[in-house]
């Protein structure tokens, strides 16, 4: 786990450094997404972590979705599972997401659930 949460944060941390607003401001409207758009559960929200990717830029924020894995989420805190990546525009705020299609091809964020 150790291991896993260093290398997230490494990865933030180098586009931390370049740019520290604009992966804050990625990682909240990524947080904000997937909650308004319910693309995971309450407690699968709880036991996840949220990346920016280092090809991320001013316009296009991209966010790697992953599951933890500790005593309070269970799994092998050794094994690191990408749920799925976001990408969302900077300025108009439209999202995208893999989803672990087959395809691998980003397909809209599905309308939120009511």
């Amino acid at each position: 786990m150790r291991h896993a949460l260093l290398l997230s944060f490494s990865l933030l941390a180098a586009f931390a450094v370049a740019a520290p607003a604009l992966a804050m401001d990625a990682l909240d409207r990524a947080e904000r997404i997937i909650k308004e758009h319910h693309l995971l559960s309450p407690k699968a929200q709880r036991c996840s972590t949220l990346v920016v990717r280092d090809d991320s830029d001013e316009r296009t924020a991209k966010v790697g979705v992953y599951e933890v894995h500790n005593k309070a989420c269970g799994g092998d805190p050794e094994v690191e599972h990408r749920l799925f990546d976001l990408e969302v525009g900077m300025k108009t705020g439209a999202a995208s997401w893999d989803n672990n299609f087959p395809d691998m091809e980003m397909r809209p964020v599905p309308r939120r659930a009511r």
